[in-house]
């Protein structure tokens, strides 16, 4: 699944440049690089294992690349795409004893450990203003597909938990742009809080853009936070936060 979300996103990234030809009024593209400081802990068949201290996994560094296509009919949908693959490794010796996925790791084991995180978000959304401010609101299908897994590097046990599926969430923008400038600020951010589950996934931007709509080069910086808390999710429960700041580049044909 994952390499199908790859192929889906660099697919769209190549080929929706063309579609400013096919009677929209604006494909956009873009990407960034985010440094992301995670925490919190995992479950699954056992103890709590805290991301720093007992999984050893601290900072790290990632990419996003997204895709939106807009049009002029009011009452349809229009359409973003976007890609987060997180990768989260970390090594060292594990702080207290805990049990993960049916393996118990004692205190001074010296662990290996990985949790992944890909997130391919499909957007459906709506912009009913739009003049000196934007604001789009709609709904947001999260396809979560990852892992966790721990090794006890010492003894060669390895504990790995998989997990996939469809969450979805409400969706909503904001963009306020200064006249004369070029520069933006705004928001964007997706929020579930259902059966166990709550995840919020926001970003906030300031940024310099080049022109405005069609043929327009943006640079833009700001913070990504996601928290997401999952119960019983494929056998995995978790609760984690991963933020930091980011920047990124997009552009509008």
């Amino acid at each position: 699944m994952r390499a199908m979300q790859q192929l889906l996103l660099a697919v769209l990234v190549v080929a929706l440049p063309a579609g400013a030809h096919a009677g929209l009024t604006g494909v956009g593209v873009g990407a960034g690089i985010w440094n992301h400081d995670p925490r919190g802990h995992v479950a699954s068949e056992g103890d709590r294992a805290d991301v720093e201290d007992a999984l050893q996994i601290g900072s790290e560094r990632g990419f996003f690349v997204w895709a939106d296509l807009r049009h002029a009919v009011p009452v349809l949908p229009r359409l973003k795409f976007q890609y987060t693959p997180l990768r989260l490794t970390g090594s060292g010796t594990a702080s207290r004893n805990f049990r993960f996925a049916g393996v118990t790791f004692d205190g001074e084991t010296n662990v290996g450990s990985e949790i992944e995180l890909d997130q391919t978000d499909m957007i459906l959304y709506w912009s009913p203003w739009r003049l000196l401010a934007d604001i789009d609101v709609g709904v947001n299908v999260k396809y979560l597909d990852g892992l966790v897994e721990v090794e006890d590097r010492d003894s060669g046990d390895r504990a790995r938990v998989s997990f996939s599926g469809p969450l979805p969430m409400l969706y909503g923008r904001t963009e306020v742009r200064f006249p004369g400038t070029g520069f933006f600020g705004g928001g964007e951010g997706s929020l579930l809080a259902y059966d166990g589950h709550r995840i919020l996934d926001l970003t906030l931007r300031l940024g310099y853009r080049a022109g405005y709509g069609v043929g327009s080069l943006a640079l833009e910086g700001g913070w990504k936070h996601q928290s997401i808390r999952l119960d019983d999710f494929d056998d995995l429960d978790a609760d984690m936060t991963v933020e930091g700041p980011y920047l990124g580049v997009a552009a509008r044909f």
